[in-house]
């Protein structure tokens, strides 16, 4: 595991690049790289794949060691070996930004369902389904 000389960046958010830029930047540039290449051989996917593990791992070991330096230079790694998957593959970072999108939208709105006002215990007693729609889990889709 290799670690970087430099600091992680700090917390202030004035300094901080705006997220949206820098992954746009990033994507731009990793799908430029991408297309130029041509179509990735079975051997560079098992590269990319190996690289997206490896970093992966070394992210988690990075938050159970409560390293956060480590914790911040590995996710950037973990994202930049995504996007180049994602470009390997023909994928639009687009894509993947609306199902993340949709995926919130039908969160929330299960969680609308959940929190509906309930009617007084006197009135559904004689029903044997009060709310058939009461979603039990919190978890997205």
């Amino acid at each position: 595991m290799a670690s970087s000389s430099l600091p992680p960046p700090g917390d202030d958010p004035a300094a901080a690049p705006d997220a949206r830029q820098a992954v746009e930047a990033l994507w731009q540039a990793l799908s430029q790289e991408a297309a130029g290449a041509g179509p990735p051989t079975e051997r560079d996917i098992r590269r990319l794949a190996r690289a997206f593990g490896l970093h992966g791992d070394h992210c988690v070991v990075g938050l159970i060691a409560a390293d956060r330096g480590q914790l911040i230079r590995e996710s950037a790694h973990v994202l930049t070996c995504l996007m180049r998957i994602w470009a390997a593959r023909n994928l639009s970072a687009g894509a993947v930004w609306t199902e993340l999108d949709r995926r919130t939208q039908v969160g929330e709105l299960l969680m609308m369902l959940n929190n509906t006002p309930r009617r007084r215990a006197g009135r559904s007693a004689g029903r044997a389904l009060g709310r058939p729609w009461k979603i039990q889990s919190t978890k997205l889709p």
